[in-house]
């Protein structure tokens, strides 16, 4: 440019972002009258600025920045460059990024502010202020804005300097009233026409890099320029000079992300899992290449698994599968593959793959092998560091030996380390060395395929920097340093862009990232490296570790602070290695380096652990998940709401990163993230990393390798679960009280005793508890924590010393609480902490856990050895001011129960059940069975007579009953001639009456009764149950009065109530029946308890009619929000829960009873539906093996076996197996009810010739496959998920319950897919595609044919009346009643012989038994309690150890441990006196020992 005589003046605006430019203009040589053409100008700031004019320095948002003020004056300073200021509005978000009211006092004081602040810098420099460069958005609002256009100008008479800005007549106008020079000046920025002509106002048009370079050419060489009247401007010069300005952080923008044209890559494979294969996809995706994804099966429901073009389940085992070379080439070869991008971890280091991968005729995008493999062997890549002149730590070659590294060690003195990565060892002492040999050498064969050893100087005092690199493969730049100083067990926590180390150390950056750019040199390195050295933080020195030839883990924060993304740099490298170059332009690389970070960048590891437990990773599943947004924040995950954290990988969670302006904001923001983040199931390093983050040390930048071992205690808040007890899971009430959709209501058993212990410690009532049965957990506070026990009575430990029950607790940190077994009446007790648990997450509206759907407290689960309950923080260490308080005896509920006040109903009425049935239901004593929880406590006793032969169309027993909403909790339910009341997590609806139901009042009684004990049935009344309930209310309420000091009366709680006057032998079950006529339906309403109200339609016999009345009388009753009914409709019925409280029974029977009769008797009505197109598959191998195990495991001989599809078509007289399937596929099905046990959805088929009936399983099966089709009745079912049941198997579909609700046709609140009303038609698809459909669904990743429709009432009406004289119709129902009637009597037989069978192996077993007890044996080892035989673990002759755990008993779904103690310690095995199947009572001896 030297000799041309500048027309035009060149100036920049600096300090909005030190990032890339590019500019093409043209000058005029005064001398030859031509113009000339520069040289294309690009680079950093740093270079921009030597060929400028004038910087226009920001002084706006960075008046609060003097350090990065200074910088911009300084780089200026040293290239005799004008400076101008170039103040904004006063906006936080700086530079007038959007429009908002300016008040013209406001400005004025805020350009005095401004430019003051960069005239006190430029005078500390020995500069002056040239001029005052409006920026442009708030130069568009002084030219409309005349009264703003004047604050400016007088804040810059202040100053006298000229005032740059676009051609304005105004404002020359005010220039000149302020006596102040105007420089003219065009704006090249993105404000433009396609023509070039520049728009002072903002463009919609999109700007590209080429249309803005060609654009500022075009204002050099244009001979003419003019205002015209669209207020835009065409370029010309007419010999007057002016000012081009080039805003370099906007074309930095255009220049970093202008597309990069991919000519040669089309598919690239994904090598890899977890957060990194997410990060990958998503950058192909970006890109616009196809990605293949693979995943192994524990890894199904993973982000990844989904996300790719095309996603593929590995055949290997887990972990193995990721490694399979052979396997990944095979697909790769399958699905024509172009590169394949390893990502870090697996195969990314692996140069036997890569060059596999080339050799197949695909890039590895990634280093060469050669690379690889150099840099893999420890030993040579210190050879090369020592020839790059790099620096490296005193140390070893490749050792062979134990016994060099032994004399190696003993020369260099120590203490030493070894190894590399996962394998890394520091060892004290020739002890230490000869185990980290072995060690080292083993893991690292086992992890990285290379067993090599090497061993170098360890440095106490020291940081770990690394320096990202980037290679051509004839040229290397960098991109900074990082520091990940903060490591536990030798692996990264915490890193930070830059290192705050060298960024208090001018030159050090230079150093490192010189000799990081030299070593990868030598290698003629190609594609993302890091240079990794150990920095001496006492003498500065620093010393080459090693080379990792991939992506590193902490990528991100590279990224972030230098604006580059090297995942897409790696795959442009990759496309242009695939077109035959050897890689990407020098001139381009060198164009991206900068000359440093743009603010500080930081990442957190979020990894599946308990740092108190030494890092120990914690497996699990998560069930809640919620990431923090915003500027600067970016998380790279894998994980999702309801993702199981596998123990086969490593167990990092998440990168969490933030970027700021400074390091400090950096700290702030990342502290403020992860109070934000949440995570909730198995325990994470959150707290942990919050804490680091906020340590004078961390904040001080003193953030040595030991960190973590020198400068920090982590003291968490927390339960560490060192034994679960017997079952304990967390509860809190009143829970899920009306969900429905077959959503138990859960909450505690005893919500009475819970209640108070949360009182006891200060919570509010219904906080959650731990719910523990029988035996209770052993328990260690990390932290101090106030406590209480309530419930059935128990002896509770602290650090062994005896503390009192119903008493407020004080633990300390570090202290250990035990709790015993239950040792006199009752079965529950309650652990309640101050403040809760907190992180337990809450799962539709409750903490409640129910184990036996896998959803809510800890992990879906009961509480496991291991598990980790994170405490309210606000507590922590706040125990000192508690008092001690213990609740006086006369308090304490009576745990001794016999009695439970019921009501009668809905089914103890003469239809029903006999008069002599309801005398002995409420007279006699009732056993509570083993098999006793908290889905059910189950009655044995008497057999009702009933007063039926059969259940009609519900079922062949006289306990079956069409379909209806269940009175749970608290329905006394009838399954064949047992009993069960239905509890806290039973299913809502179902096909058995309930014959009474218990009152909510007395629940938590049920709740307390064991195993083995008796209990009876003692009817009431409505009013009197409501007098019970509110006594309860009241006392839980003087109990809170009297603990908080607010009285000194001692409240006593009486249950017993006055004489009902119901007469014995009589039920009240049914309030009122509406008759027939011949317009409506008959109408029953029966009682269900002091909550429920059930409305029964018509006859037990399907009729469109009557489903469709009882639509419509919902919706009448949906309307009336003030009462906050819940309704659970069905087939012929509708049950209601009110509460009591709101409207008493009489007045909700007299308001259901008007909206019923207000219903027109029409079949004129249409109401909208859906309608699901759903597949199916008959025969799939999963119902053949369900029903072998049921042979095998329950009952082998039934009417209904070995082929339930055969049964069905049997006992409804069809001729062929199709022609039973067929009756799924030629008629569409109406969902009659949603709910049984999680979302369920009850069919009836609304094709006449497809009503066939079918028994239900007796006893019913532990286990169906999910998408199981069944049919009991004349009803069918599709069971959401794998569950019990007792419908016949007919087909598969798909699954409908979705726990987290993260598949396409779920939500979170609304896990469960089907509505009364849908309409499901199926089409038939064979069993490999079934498969992969259910694949899809597990994934997340099926979408259900889901489409509007309407169910019109008359034509489905007649359908069915028609088929009343259709002959072929009729003659096919008289077929299958008479081929049911035959097969009843064959199931009566078959049962009868079945129940023999085993009465007769009873005998069998009791004379073994009675054997063994002549002569009575001295020592055995009993039953505690009612229970089941499960496992016995020892035999005849085998030698007893004291604490040995000799058989495994089960009741209530609990597993309860057989201990040897005592005198049995030391003696052999006589005898098992109970075989595994055996129900054994309390004393029963389960094994006889030799005396």
């Amino acid at each position: 440019m030297a000799g041309l005589v500048e027309k035009i003046e060149i100036n920049c605006d600096m300090g909005e972002g030190f990032g890339r430019w590019k500019m093409v203009i043209n000058r005029h040589d005064p001398q030859s009258n031509k113009w000339a053409s520069a040289h294309v100008r690009q680079g950093p700031d740093d270079e921009l600025i030597k060929y400028i004019d004038v910087a226009n320095v920001a002084c706006g948002f960075h008046a609060g920045d003097p350090s990065l003020m200074l910088k911009t004056v300084r780089m200026a300073k040293a290239h005799h460059v004008k400076i101008g200021a170039h103040p904004g509005l006063q906006d936080l978000f700086g530079f007038g990024r959007r429009r908002m009211e300016v008040d013209p006092e406001d400005m004025y004081a805020s350009i005095l502010y401004q430019v003051g602040a960069l005239k006190a810098i430029l005078e500390s420099e020995g500069l002056s202020l040239n001029h005052i460069k409006p920026h442009g958005e708030l130069f568009f609002y002084m030219q409309r804005d005349a009264k703003i256009m004047d604050a400016v100008l007088r804040a810059a008479a202040v100053y006298k300097v000229p005032v740059y800005a676009c051609k304005n007549e105004m404002q020359k106008d005010m220039c000149v009233k302020y006596e102040l020079p105007f420089q003219e000046e065009l704006y090249v920025d993105i404000d433009y026409t396609p023509q070039g002509a520049l728009v002072p106002v903002a463009s919609s048009e999109k700007a590209t890099p080429e249309l803005i370079y060609e654009r500022v050419t075009r204002c050099a060489a244009s001979d003419e320029r003019d205002h015209n009247q669209d207020g835009t401007f065409r370029v010309g010069f007419q010999g007057k000079p002016f000012s081009v300005c080039i805003h370099s952080d906007m074309i930095t923008a255009l220049e970093n992300n202008m597309d990069y044209k991919f000519s040669n890559l089309r598919k690239i494979f994904i090598a890899n899992r977890g957060e990194i294969a997410v990060r990958l996809i998503k950058a192909c995706k970006k890109l616009g290449l196809q990605s293949v994804s693979v995943y192994s099966d524990s890894d199904a429901t993973s982000i990844h698994s989904s996300l790719a073009d095309e996603n593929i389940l590995l055949p290997g085992e887990n972990v193995n599968g990721y490694m399979d070379t052979e396997e990944i080439l095979r697909i790769c070869k399958k699905l024509h593959v172009d590169a394949v991008i390893p990502g870090y971890g697996f195969l990314s280091e692996d140069a036997t793959f890569a060059q596999k991968v080339i050799d197949a005729g695909m890039i590895f995008v990634g280093p060469n092998p050669v690379s690889i493999s150099e840099m893999g062997q420890k030993h040579r890549a210190r050879d090369l560091a020592v020839q790059a002149k790099v620096p490296v730590v005193p140390g070893s070659d490749l050792l062979e030996s134990e016994s060099e590294a032994l004399d190696l060690a003993n020369k260099l003195g120590f203490p030493t380390g070894g190894g590399g990565g996962m394998g890394l060892q520091v060892c004290q002492n020739d002890e230490e060395i000869s185990a980290a040999f072995k060690k080292v050498k083993s893991r690292g064969e086992t992890l990285f395929n290379n067993a090599g050893v090497f061993l170098e100087k360890y440095y106490l005092q020291s940081r770990h920097i690394e320096v990202q690199i980037f290679g051509n493969g004839t040229d290397v730049v960098h991109f900074g340093e990082r520091e990940c100083s903060i490591q536990r067990r030798h692996q990264k926590v915490i890193e930070e862009c830059p290192s705050p180390f060298v960024q208090k150390r001018p030159n050090m950056r230079e150093k490192l990232t010189k000799c990081a750019t030299a070593y990868a040199m030598q290698l003629h390195y190609k594609s993302v490296g890091t240079i990794e050295f150990l920095v001496d933080d006492v003498t500065e020195d620093f010393f080459f570790l090693e080379m990792n030839t991939r992506l590193q883990v902490e990528h991100g924060i590279t990224e972030l602070c230098y604006e580059i993304d090297l995942v897409s740099l790696m795959l442009q490298q990759a496309d242009c290695e695939k077109g035959g170059k050897i890689g990407l332009s020098s001139k381009y690389l060198h164009s991206l380096q900068k000359h440093g970070p743009s603010g500080a960048s930081m990442e957190v590891r979020v990894y599946a652990e308990v740092p108190f437990r030494n890092y120990a990773p914690s497996a699990g599943l998560l069930q809640a998940v919620q990431w923090p947004e915003g500027e600067g924040v970016r998380v790279d995950t894998w994980v999702k709401t309801g993702q199981r954290i596998s123990s086969f990988y490593d167990p990092l969670i998440a990168k969490i990163m933030v970027h700021a302006k400074d390091r400090p904001t950096a700290c702030s923001k990342m502290t403020k993230v992860l109070s934000e983040t949440i995570l909730q199931g198995p325990p994470t390093n959150v707290y942990f990393l919050a804490d680091v983050l906020t340590s004078k040390p961390f904040l001080d930048g003193d953030t040595l390798t030991n960190f973590l071992e020198t400068k920090f205690k982590y003291e968490p808040c927390a339960i560490d679960v060192i034994s679960p007890g017997s079952f304990t899971t967390v509860q809190d009430y009143p829970a899920r009280a009306t969900s429905g959709h077959g959503i138990p209501k859960g909450g505690p058993m005893d919500n009475l005793s819970s209640r108070i212990a949360n009182i006891l410690v200060g919570n509010d009532p219904g906080v959650e508890v731990l719910e523990m049965t029988l035996a209770g957990p052993e328990l260690l506070f990390t932290a101090s924590a106030i406590f209480a026990v309530s419930g059935a009575p128990v002896s509770i430990f602290i650090d062994g010393q005896e503390k009192p029950m119903w008493s407020r607790l004080i633990v300390g940190a570090g202290q250990k609480v035990k709790i015993n077994k239950v040792e006199n009446g009752g079965l529950r007790f309650y652990l309640a902490v101050k403040g809760g648990f907190p992180e337990i997450p809450s799962y539709l509206g409750s903490k409640a856990g129910t184990p036996s759907l896998g959803f809510g407290g800890t992990q879906g689960r009961q509480l496991q050895m291991g598990d980790w309950i994170e405490l309210s923080r606000e507590i922590k260490n706040r125990t000192g001011t508690v008092k001690p308080f213990t609740l006086p005896e006369a308090s304490i509920p009576n745990y001794n129960i016999s009695e439970v006040y019921c009501m009668h109903g809905p089914h103890d009425s003469d239809d029903f059940m006999t008069a002599k049935d309801r005398q002995m239901l409420y007279s006699i004593p009732w056993k509570i069975g083993h098999n006793s929880n908290r889905t059910g406590i189950r009655l044995v006793g008497a057999i009702p007579e009933w007063t039926r032969r059969d259940g009609g169309e519900g079922g062949s027993h006289p306990s079956n009953v069409f379909d209806y909403g269940y009175p749970s909790p608290g329905g006394i339910n009838w399954g064949g001639d047992s009993s069960v009341i239905l509890s806290m997590d039973s299913p809502d609806l179902g096909g058995l009456l309930c014959s009474s139901t218990v009152i909510s009042a007395d629940l938590w009684r049920v709740g307390q009764i064991k195993p083995g004990e008796y209990l009876k049935l003692k009817p009431t009344t409505f009013e009197l149950a409501f007098e019970l309930s509110e006594r309860v209310e009241r006392f839980v309420k003087d109990i809170q009065s009297l603990i908080n000091g607010e009285s000194k009366t001692v409240p006593n709680l009486d249950l017993t109530l006055p004489n009902s006057g119901l007469e014995e032998g009589q039920s009240n079950a049914i309030l009122k029946t509406i008759p027939a006529d011949d317009k409506r339906h008959q109408v029953v309403y029966r009682q269900g308890g002091d909550n429920f109200l059930l409305v029964e339609i018509g006859k037990q016999t399907v009729d469109v009619r009557v489903t469709t009345r009882i639509r419509v009388l919902v919706q009448k009753l949906q309307a009336l929000k003030e009462l906050k009914l819940a309704m659970n409709p069905n087939i012929g019925s509708v049950m209601i829960q009110f509460n009591p409280t709101i409207i008493t029974q009489q007045a909700l029977l007299g308001t259901v009873d008007i909206a019923e009769r207000s219903i027109k008797a029409t079949t004129d009505i249409q109401i909208p539906c859906r309608e699901i197109y759903l597949p199916v598959v008959f025969d799939h191998p999963a119902i053949r093996a369900s029903e072998k195990r049921y042979r095998e495991t329950t009952r082998p001989t039934a009417v209904y076996l070995p082929d339930n599809v055969e049964y069905l078509r049997i006992n409804n007289g069809l001729s062929t197996r199709r022609q039973t399937f067929e009756i799924l596929l030629k008629s569409p099905f109406i969902v009659v009810a949603v709910g049984f046990l999680v979302g369920t959805p009850i069919l009836f088929p609304l094709e006449p010739m497809s009503g066939i009936v079918g028994q239900k399983y007796n006893p019913t099966r532990v286990s169906t496959p999910g998408g199981t089709i069944g049919m009991g009745g004349s009803l069918f079912a599709i069971y959401p998920v794998e569950a019990p049941g007792g419908y016949m198997l007919f087909a598969r579909t798909m699954e409908c319950w979705d726990t987290f609700g993260n598949g396409p046709s779920f939500s979170p609140t609304r896990p469960w897919l089907y509505e009364p009303f849908d309409i499901l038609r199926y089409h038939e698809v064979n069993v490999k595609e079934y498969d992969q459909l259910m694949l899809d669904y597990k994934r997340g990743s099926y979408k259900f044919d889901i489409r509007e429709g309407v169910f019109n009432l008359q034509e489905v009406y007649e359908v069915f009346e028609k088929s009343r004289i259709d002959p072929i119709v009729q003659t096919f129902r008289e077929g299958r009643d008479k081929c049911v009637e035959e097969n009843l009597d064959i199931e009566k037989r078959l049962y009868r012989e079945w129940v023999a069978v085993q009465e007769a192996e009873k005998e069998k077993e009791a004379e073994r038994v009675k054997e063994m007890m002549n002569p009575e044996p001295s020592i055995t080892i009993d039953s505690p309690i009612d229970a089941n035989v499960w496992k016995i673990l020892v035999q005849p002759g085998d030698v007893l150890k004291e604490g040995q755990v000799v058989a495994i008993l089960e009741a209530m779904k609990m597993e309860i441990n057989i201990v040897c103690e005592g005198k049995a310690g030391g003696k052999k095995v006589e005898a098992v006196a109970s075989k595994p199947g055996t129900v054994v009572k309390p004393g029963a001896w389960i094994i006889i020992v030799k005396a």
